[in-house]
């Protein structure tokens, strides 16, 4: 009798485990999504439909505009990256004279982490963790 209800516990405990576990991904999984979405044409004008709440008159006349300014913002994020990934490789330029190959080796790593990235999609951000296979720098 003893060992009975030791075992209906313990397969309780393990099913709402099992379905906490479960739930939490589904919900982690969710937020993630909708964070990505946020970067593209149409999560900018989700995330205002959301801020404006407009009623379906409203949301007509809105529309065009949002898309127009969504359009917008795309190419400025766009161009941004792009400076920036311009700006990063000329920064590399100019530093490696100054660093020995292992640290220039570092370098090309972390860049071909934050391309992946940039074709990937979001992710853990690039060059924040070393590679396993190489040895972590202290930036102080």
């Amino acid at each position: 009798m003893k060992t009975k209800s030791i075992i209906i516990i313990a397969a309780t405990l393990i099913i709402g485990f099992t379905i906490g576990f479960m739930v939490n991904g589904q919900i982690t999984r969710n937020r993630i999504q909708r964070f990505v979405r946020q970067g593209t044409p149409d999560g900018f004008k989700m995330r205002f439909f959301d801020i404006i709440r407009p009623d379906d008159a409203q949301r007509v006349t809105i529309e065009p505009i949002l898309d127009e300014y969504a359009q917008k913002m795309d190419v400025t994020v766009v161009g941004f990256r792009n400076e920036m990934k311009s700006i990063h490789q000329e920064l590399i330029k100019k530093l490696e004279p100054y660093l020995n190959p292992d640290q220039i080796e570092h370098l090309k790593i972390a860049q071909e982490r934050f391309e992946r990235h940039e074709l990937d999609g979001p992710g853990p951000g690039p060059g924040m963790r070393p590679p396993p296979d190489r040895p972590h720098y202290e930036w102080h």
